[in-house]
This record gives structure tokens, C-alpha cells and sequence, in this order.
């Protein structure tokens, strides 16, 4: 899933537990949860790691979503008058990605105990689409999530 998806998803769970600490475990989990849907992301579009600094398409999609996934962030802590529950809810569905899938620390975090078996965990669960055909559906389930978690938030 993109970073905008987790950290719509995990602002909303996050809040709806009614706790800060309880929401960041909860996007946590959500995190963990929606990877498992099938999704379209920068690996689908054959971007890892290693060489995502080098494929121009998926750095483009990685920065676009970073920059999204901000705009959606704060739109969602303003509206909420900074509500704890969303902020710590967004920082646990990032969580995941953050120790895992950032080519600066997790090539290393992946060699040593206990974040090389989060990251068999993590890629085991996940469901990338990697047929370019079906793109749009992954594009279309996130699309659905990120509009339904910022309904639910404007509407709480």
C-alpha cells in the first residue's frame, strides 16, 4: 500500500479507539492488515530498496505519495483540532514501512535481530500487484480506503 493509504487508514482507526496509545497499535496493525488487500504500489512497478533511487517512474509515484500522504495528514489533524488519536493512529500505519522499507537503514535493519524476521513477516503478507494490466485495480482498492477512513473522520 502506498503511505497514503496507511496513514489515512491508521488516522482513522487511531481515532477510533479513543486512546493515543491504543491508536498507534491499532495503525500498527491496520498497517499490516490493508497490506494484505491487494494493492498497486512502487514495487509494482518493479521499485525496491536497492534501486529505488535509479527507477525514475518509482521515485516519482514514492515522492508523489510522500507528498500526498502529508497534505492528507494535516488536512486530518487540522480538522481535527490535533487529535492525538489521529496523529499516533497515522504514525503506527506508517511505522511498518518506515523501519522496513526505507533505502537508507532497512538493507541493514533486514540483516540483524529482530527486524529481519518483521521483514519476512512484512513481505509475506503483502499483496503487490505486479501485472501491469491490473494496476488500476490496486490503485482502485486504496483509492476506496483512503476515501472511506477520511469519510469516517469527517464525519465523527
Amino acid at each position: 500500500m502506498t503511505l497514503t493509504a496507511h496513514i489515512a487508514v491508521g488516522s482513522a482507526v487511531g481515532y477510533a479507539t479513543g486512546n493515543p496509545l491504543l491508536g498507534f497499535f491499532a495503525g500498527f496493525l491496520s498497517h499490516h492488515v490493508i497490506d494484505s488487500i491487494a494493492h498497486s504500489d512502487a514495487g509494482s512497478l518493479g521499485s525496491d530498496i536497492e534501486n529505488m533511487f535509479k527507477n525514475k517512474s518509482s521515485l516519482f509515484w514514492v515522492l508523489f505519495d510522500i507528498i500526498l500522504a502529508g497534505i492528507i495528514f494535516l488536512i486530518l489533524l487540522i480538522h481535527s483540532g490535533i487529535s492525538p488519536m489521529i496523529f499516533w493512529g497515522a504514525v503506527g500505519g506508517a511505522m511498518p514501512d518506515i523501519i522496513d522499507n526505507s533505502p537508507f537503514w532497512s538493507p541493514t535493519l533486514r540483516k540483524i535481530f529482530p527486524t529481519n524476521y518483521f521483514h519476512k513477516f512484512h513481505d509475506a503478507i503483502h499483496w503487490t500487484i505486479t501485472n501491469k494490466k491490473y494496476l488500476w485495480v490496486g490503485f482502485l482498492t486504496q483509492a476506496i480506503l483512503i476515501g472511506i477512513s477520511i469519510l469516517y473522520l469527517f464525519h465523527a
